[in-house]
């Protein structure tokens, strides 16, 4: 069996789904996998969008899961379809703001055995380093690597052993919403002895943890055939506000976190030129005085989201 036995979860914030579809129809070109989309903290007329495309292209799109009030946290909704649904040998997760420009899947699928039980990816176009900083005391979601090389990968694309996965859980009592304030004092214990005591853990990196605790191995693995745009979501559709530092009004809390300043350019950016094409208007200049680096990656951010709406604007249909 290849690709076709994978079920990638795909989970919705807020109004992205309109902006974001067109992202995983070039997944759906390049891989033979199914979809389920989960509709988290959703206004009510998103599901019906998503629907008519669950219809669309409904060998692709397993079903639509939606979660019942607010928006909770990213890996809770993970967690709920873990309870719900029952996939197979496997369970994937994908982000919705990744290009694929290639075949990725069956790749993947290859590093899977008795010893490796995850596989990650995803690194994103604004990330400078994907290794937590001296000092720092959470694992953030960009960050996939230790300092000493522990390998906590990524909550962007992965794919995993279900019954490995299942064990170490149910070991442990964790899940991939576990953020370290729910950790049981023996869990808390293993990764004080481990030298992996942080005091916060974004989606996955808990359970990553301790699949390998528990003997597995993680590889993750850059793909040259995805391209993980990063922070779109997080932009359009984030979780808490804060007024802003330099006085211009609530903006999503993240942007106000030292070191978000490139992600923070590249998510407005891009979610500048996303809305415009998906409107049919013309796409806005870069923004002045970014640095070399930085507009060296949002023109190449600008140059791939104009091949995808040329690519697959019509399927959807641009201004709808």
């Amino acid at each position: 069996m290849g690709d076709e036995q994978i079920v990638f979860n795909v989970v919705w914030t807020g109004e992205v789904f309109r902006y974001l579809r067109y992202f995983v129809l070039s997944q759906f070109d390049h891989c033979g996998a199914r979809y389920r989309f989960i509709a988290n903290g959703c206004p009510p007329d998103q599901l019906p969008l998503m629907e008519a495309f669950a219809e669309r292209y409904s060998d692709r799109v397993l079903d639509v899961f939606a979660m019942e009030g607010e928006m909770v946290r990213h890996g809770w909704a993970l967690d709920a379809v873990l309870e719900q649904r029952d996939d197979g040998p496997y369970f994937g997760l994908i982000d919705p703001d990744i290009i694929a420009k290639g075949p990725f899947v069956d790749d993947f699928l290859a590093m899977l055995d008795d010893d490796c039980w995850v596989v990650s990816s995803g690194r994103s176009v604004w990330s400078e380093s994907d290794v937590i900083p001296e000092g720092h005391v959470g694992v953030n979601g960009e960050y996939f690597y230790n300092a000493d090389g522990f390998v906590f990968g990524a909550p962007h694309f992965a794919l995993y052993r279900r019954d490995r996965l299942d064990e170490t859980m149910a070991r442990w009592n964790i899940g991939f919403g576990e953020a370290g304030n729910g950790l049981s004092d023996a869990a808390r214990q293993r990764l004080i002895e481990s030298g992996l005591n942080y005091w916060m853990f974004d989606t996955g990196k808990v359970v990553n943890a301790f699949l390998q605790l528990d003997g597995g191995t993680l590889r993750h693995v850059e793909h040259d055939s995805l391209l993980h745009i990063g922070g779109i979501s997080h932009l359009l559709a984030p979780e808490t506000f804060v007024e802003a530092q330099d006085g211009s009004g609530t903006q999503p809390d993240w942007t106000q976190l030292d070191g978000m300043e490139t992600r923070a350019a590249i998510a407005r950016y891009t979610a500048s030129v996303l809305g415009e094409l998906v409107e049919g208007r013309p796409v806005p200049p870069l923004p002045a005085g970014v640095g070399p680096d930085v507009e060296a990656k949002l023109r190449m951010v600008r140059a791939e989201l104009i091949g995808l709406l040329d690519r697959y604007g019509d399927e959807v249909g641009v201004g709808r």
